[in-house]
């Protein structure tokens, strides 16, 4: 113990930033993740300041022989950001942000939060937007490592389409620069495997370059079209019809849950939600909603307001806020919402144990399915319809396994219509979700990852290269995976 004080002090000497242990306010805040669920408490955390201080954090994680996690914005679905008993490493503190206007590009230090981003490019750079997340506490290393689907993706491309250059310290400590033509054959590699192959795997991303875009209008059109759940079977198969044949500029999510009554505000009705978003003037936006408005929504909200307002609205409505929380997801193919799908979702959200829990869908394919850029990542799901996610939330820890199982069960009653998972809803209980989050890229990715850490330095349950399969053949289920970050 006394060795490890002075190794922690003798860390602390040479960092920009600084190491918070347990019983510190600011190590309390730190741990505590959006999914309140998570509360894995690690020995220590480093608060780097600058590039130096994670390679300092690796190297001290290997001489003292604990593992280490990263924490981005700590939105992390499984708590996977955490760890029990080893080091955290904490990008908070690095939100530098520089703007190149002639190129469109923005540099972002890893640190940042997408409303970080938004209050930026909202300010400063002269209407260009991010094709960024619709949740604001959301980081973007893990969300641009996944994929990172945005209100405009439909438009521009999947958040990593839009990825021009990573700056990456990998596992011996060494800073990395990552393009498309980068000299090192395994630093282009190292490009492709982090823009879809997950965060956490490669190494510590600590700063990203992403290509702005000039959105077709000054605002763009969002709001939300509300029906009773109860006409889904009817609602929902105009919605799936409509959606197929939408230019890219419009996309049409998708939400089933419990929301207010506009007759009696105090009382929740099961209710089935289009949130549509159009890149575009507002009056052609209306317009190409008009089969659904035919539809005699109960309720109708538009609004003309820029992206980033948008999605500050929105992604306040997303947030667990420290409740309880397991989430599971599923792609939906080219054969869209079937009959058995919508009779489930109505099924099973019928004897939802918790009032709070809803599933959402993300509207795909636009320039997702045939993205400007030629330089794709590992990204294996470009061609589904839609990005199902199953949010279960509750209040009390006694309810968690009522909720899971409910959520589990839920999820394998879609899973014949399923094809594959979105690793940034990563999932602790997912079936083979090596090959449903990453398909045929899996094979690649772990040559990449073995190249560039063969010791296995950044590991986790669910990492690129685990062999982790849950046991989900009995019940009641193994709950054990859902509370640890190592196997």
């Amino acid at each position: 113990m006394t060795d490890f004080r002075s190794a922690v002090n003798a860390l602390a000497r040479r960092l920009s930033g600084h190491v918070c242990e347990p019983g510190s306010a600011e190590y309390a805040e730190v741990v505590a993740i959006d999914n309140g669920r998570t509360r894995t408490p690690p020995a220590l955390v480093i608060r780097a300041n600058a590039v130096a201080d994670v390679r300092q954090a690796i190297l001290f994680a290997r001489e003292t022989k604990l593992p280490m996690t990263v924490r981005g914005g700590g939105h992390s679905a499984a708590g996977y950001c955490l760890n029990r008993g080893g080091i955290v490493l904490d990008l908070g503190l690095m939100k530098g942000m520089r703007l190149d206007r002639d190129k469109k590009q923005l540099t972002v230090q890893m640190g940042a939060t997408w409303k970080d981003v938004y209050g930026y490019v909202a300010s400063d750079a002269a209407g260009l937007i991010p094709v960024g997340g619709g949740c604001l506490t959301v980081g973007l290393p893990g969300f641009l490592q996944g994929g990172g689907y945005s209100f405009v993706s439909r438009s521009y491309g999947l958040g990593s389409d839009n990825v021009t250059r990573i700056e990456l310290v990998d596992a011996s400590g060494t800073l990395r620069t990552l393009t498309a033509d980068a000299a090192d054959p395994l630093d282009k590699d190292l490009f492709w495997a982090c823009r879809g192959g997950g965060g956490g795997n490669f190494g510590v991303a600590v700063e990203m370059t992403l290509q702005l875009h000039k959105p077709a209008a000054t605002t763009v059109l969002g709001g939300q079209l509300s029906f009773p759940l109860k006409r889904a079977e009817e609602v929902i198969p105009a919605y799936d019809k409509w959606a197929a044949a939408l230019p890219d500029p419009m996309a049409a999510y998708g939400y089933v849950g419990n929301d207010p009554d506009p007759a009696e505000p105090t009382r929740k009705i099961p209710t089935f939600r289009i949130t549509p978003v159009y890149n575009g003037n507002y009056a052609d936006g209306v317009e190409l909603l008009r089969p659904m408005l035919k539809l005699g929504p109960f309720g109708v909200q538009l609004h003309s307001v820029t992206l980033p307002a948008l999605e500050m609205a929105i992604g306040r409505s997303t947030l667990i806020r420290d409740r309880q929380a397991y989430i599971r997801s599923g792609m939906i193919g080219e054969t869209g919402w079937t009959t058995e799908m919508i009779k489930a979702v109505q099924e099973r959200m019928d004897c939802a144990p918790s009032p709070d829990s809803f599933v959402v869908w993300t509207h795909g394919r636009g320039k997702v399915l045939n993205p400007d850029c030629t330089d794709l990542g590992p990204y294996p799901h470009r061609d589904k319809q839609y990005v199902f996610e199953l949010k279960a939330i509750w209040n009390d820890a006694a309810d968690t396994r009522r909720n899971v199982e409910w959520a589990y069960d839920y999820g394998e009653a879609l899973s014949s219509q399923f094809h594959g998972a979105y690793v940034n809803y990563i999932d602790p209980l997912q079936r083979d979700w090596a090959k449903a989050y990453y398909g045929d890229s899996l094979e690649p990715l772990r040559r990449i990852k073995k190249a560039v850490d063969p010791d296995r330095f950044f590991r986790f349950q669910q990492s690129v290269d685990s062999d982790f399969e849950p046991d989900v053949a009995h019940r009641p289920l193994d709950l054990s995976p859902l509370n640890r970050t190592f196997v």
